[in-house]
């Protein structure tokens, strides 16, 4: 059994790894990252390394579940803090933080979702998808008026994990992430509209850093 990164020390050389796994992910792709690659980049012996991963399979996973899980995270922070507020500027805020938190690392998320349907299991890939429709099922909730489809959730995930993913994946990091997020705001707004499920201000925010 692979030892579990519990003490500081042990957290930061498993940091380190998933760290360095990724700046090499970035320049040279996962068909040509090795481990000794990566252990030089993180500063730590081969010994290291197999004291948390059995190979590297198994350290790609966690870099993926672990960035998945933080967006997640961020996200449910975002929508406590605007408890209360109308539904369109729960749907901004949230929309703001899912881009912006991918596309101010775009090179390394680009690398990920490549990756990620070669590494992630079927049941982590699911598990992975259903807290994010939950995230999104939670902005769109109105208490006391007309709650959200059973499907609304998942449409407004897929239009944004999709935009977002295929725009890195055929445009590149470098994608123009103002008109991105524009043109998703709108879409999704547009939707969330026609659920009826509550009155807000309609409109589309701009992009962190945008006048």
């Amino acid at each position: 059994m692979r030892r579990r990164p519990r003490q500081s020390r042990a957290q930061a050389s498993s940091q380190a790894l998933q760290d360095a796994f990724v700046r090499v992910l970035i320049e040279r792709g996962y068909a040509r990252t090795t481990i000794r690659e990566v252990v030089a980049v993180a500063g730590v012996g081969v010994g290291t390394f197999y004291e948390y991963f059995g190979n590297m399979h198994a350290l790609a996973a966690l870099c993926i579940h672990q960035r998945v899980k933080t967006l997640e995270s961020c996200g449910r922070a975002v929508i406590a803090k605007n408890a209360g507020a109308p539904l369109d500027v729960r749907v901004n805020a949230l929309l703001d933080q899912q881009v912006g938190d991918v596309l101010i690392d775009a090179p390394a998320w680009a690398a990920l979702f490549q990756l990620e349907r070669q590494i992630s299991s079927p049941q982590a890939f699911r598990q992975q998808y259903l807290r994010h429709v939950g995230l999104w099922h939670e902005a769109l909730r109105c208490p006391g008026l007309a709650q959200p489809p059973p499907l609304a959730a998942r449409m407004v995930h897929a239009m944004v994990y999709g935009w977002v993913s295929q725009c890195l994946l055929t445009l590149g990091p470098g994608v123009d992430a103002a008109s991105l997020r524009q043109e998703l705001g709108r879409a999704v707004l547009a939707y969330v509209a026609q659920l009826g499920l509550g009155q807000g201000r309609a409109g589309v925010s701009h992009y962190p850093g945008q006048a």
